[in-house]
């Protein structure tokens, strides 16, 4: 299961309005993202990376008994038609995000949930913590030089959320000794509050303490995206380079074998540590 994005700028209003629960987007919005889209090349690769996934996991699960469906929550084919889709009984439910948000998975897991009715239902979260991932994200770092920089998306502040606390472990169980910060970015204008920090923290961070080099590490997120490719690659660069500091970023697994295993191995009931 995973968010969705239009595939071209003429599908940007229908895909708004499906976010806004049926209310037409204001065009200022429809305009703000087929312009961020235009600025990283007019497309985002999303979702043929994760078609990729899709199809890796199919020859990994196919001989062990599984089909493998891949479903959006805003786009096509989606968690809604579900119902018409999925004639099993038992079935694995995996987000496409690497660590437990109870807002973010939740509403996965309930939509396809009730589309479905009563099934026997296999909850998949914090494929993050696998070995697999976790050694990603370790040979990849860097140098000592360079302040690490590890980002997530934020989310709304609305009572307890395990999600900060799982980035923080996760973080720690990648950087070992080495100095980093945590941030948050992609914040939404439908929320009053949004968890932080914001991503301008790490260039005030990175001045105060004499780092002439950020490296960013996005450990909340599976595969490249918008939410990386401008919020990070374009937005976040470009003020840092103002500030004559040099960006750099550590690419997404995408549909790295680290992906797949973590993946496989939970639908085969390996859990993994969140410390």
């Amino acid at each position: 299961m995973y968010y969705g994005f239009p595939e071209t700028t003429a599908e940007m209003t229908d895909y708004l309005k499906d976010i806004l629960r049926g209310r037409q987007p204001p065009q200022s919005l429809v305009d703000e993202n087929i312009r961020k889209l235009n600025l990283i090349g007019g497309k985002t690769p999303s979702t043929a990376i994760v078609k990729k996934i899709g199809e890796k996991l199919r020859d990994r699960m196919t001989s062990e008994g599984f089909n493998v469906y891949l479903l959006t929550k805003h786009y096509k084919p989606s968690l809604k038609d579900a119902r018409g889709m999925i004639k099993e009984e038992d079935v694995y439910e995996a987000p496409l995000f690497p660590i437990y948000s109870k807002q973010i998975f939740d509403e996965y897991f309930l939509t396809l949930e009730n589309a479905l009715g009563k099934r026997h239902f296999h909850r998949i979260t914090n494929i993050g913590f696998s070995t697999g991932l976790i050694e990603y994200y370790k040979q990849r770092i860097g140098e000592q030089k360079k302040l690490l920089v590890f980002s997530a998306h934020s989310i709304p502040i609305r009572g307890y959320d395990p999600y900060p606390s799982l980035i923080s472990s996760a973080s720690r169980m990648i950087a070992g000794d080495r100095e980093y910060i945590n941030i948050y970015h992609s914040q939404g204008p439908f929320a009053k509050s949004w968890l932080g920090p914001y991503p301008d923290y790490c260039i005030s961070y990175a001045r105060r303490r004499g780092f002439n080099e950020v490296i960013l590490s996005p450990i909340g997120f599976l595969y490249e995206h918008i939410e990386i490719l401008y919020d990070l690659d374009w937005d976040l660069k470009h003020k840092m380079e103002s500030n004559g500091l040099k960006y750099s970023r550590i690419p997404s697994p995408n549909d790295d074998d680290a992906v797949i295993d973590a993946i496989a191995d939970s639908i085969g009931g390996e859990s993994f540590p969140a410390s």
